[in-house]
């Protein structure tokens, strides 16, 4: 993919592009978004094109670009928060090492650091050292699902690139044009229920987990409306499979965070969110995360299924 193919977000699109034709790339540049709204993406395309041998840059088609998209290039170093230990104090040492030797082959030599949310204060204060007084051929290039887990004095040293979702169209163009295996009624249900990300619709057509992701947002709604008989009824669905509750969890605990987010005013495209900030309080929605979380504990102990939706849902009602 080229940074003009990038879906959304066309006002960070052209400033990175022009930013590229003048060559005056931020040494560091920190992508921040929730989760599949395409940090990663653009992350590697401005790889690319920083180790490009071409003038539109990333071109796909030189060696620098090829090398790039075959995760073989010497002057791409990547390191992903995601990897036990690879954003440690020691990792980001070596990073500073090494960053001060010349690049083997392109111009310019890139240090990709995804999952920024793993770097604990002890190693971004390490990465400081270099990020004041970064040598010339050298850029930075980080993802954090929000700048303000990092420490303002790292923010203050890199540009800030927030993305937001595309729009439930955009993401429906752009899934139907590159995976024509999924119909276009599955797509619209992926793209309605993730409300636009395009990473997490196709992580629900991939996976098959609509019906999780919709009984998660029916139990949700439900909750913050009071329907004491109905979050009954729904979470005795639980007991189809353990694989099939914990899918429902995961789902409930990422709507909580959504929940939590509108609570205290940043921006959230769930309607659900929305209508939880409307109607409960931030205590009972951090309450309410706070339950979703335990419930997830609980049924990592091989709870008996068979009572698990009636604990969950007086669990899950004892918030609001």
């Amino acid at each position: 993919m080229k940074l003009n193919e990038f879906v959304s977000n066309d006002n960070i699109i052209s400033m990175l592009s022009r930013s590229l034709e003048s060559d005056t790339l931020p040494h560091a540049i920190l992508i921040d978004g929730a989760k599949g709204t395409g940090k990663s993406t653009l992350a590697d395309i401005l790889a690319r094109a920083c180790v490009c041998s071409s003038e539109n840059k990333p071109c796909d088609e030189c060696a620098d670009c090829v090398k790039a998209l075959h995760r073989s290039h010497p002057d791409i170093s990547c390191n992903d928060g995601n990897n036990s230990g690879e954003l440690s104090v020691d990792a980001i040492r070596q990073i500073r090492s090494d960053a001060y030797i010349m690049p083997n082959e392109a111009k310019h030599k890139v240090f990709l650091l995804k999952n920024c949310d793993k770097m604990l204060a002890p190693a971004q204060n390490a990465f400081l050292k270099v990020l004041e007084e970064p040598p010339a051929n050298v850029f930075f290039i980080m993802t954090v699902t929000s700048a303000n887990m990092l420490l303002e004095t790292v923010r203050s040293r890199s540009r800030i690139y927030s993305l937001n979702p595309p729009s439930k169209d955009e993401a429906s163009y752009y899934i139907t044009s590159h995976y024509p295996e999924f119909s276009e009624e599955d797509i619209k249900r992926a793209v309605d229920l993730s409300e636009g990300n395009i990473g997490k619709s196709l992580e629900l057509l991939n996976t098959g987990g609509e019906e999780a992701a919709i009984l998660a947002d029916e139990i949700m709604n439900a909750l913050i409306i009071g329907k004491e008989y109905e979050i009954l009824r729904l979470n005795t669905r639980l007991t189809e499979s353990r694989q099939f509750a914990a899918s429902v969890l995961d789902a409930l605990s990422e709507l909580s965070a959504e929940c939590v987010k509108a609570s205290v005013g940043l921006p959230t495209s769930s309607e659900t969110a929305k209508k939880a900030v409307s109607r409960l309080t931030r205590q009972k929605i951090l309450k309410v995360q706070d339950n979703i979380q335990r419930a997830k504990n609980v049924l990592n102990t091989n709870v008996n299924l068979s009572f698990y939706g009636t604990w969950l849902s007086a669990l899950l009602k004892s918030a609001t």
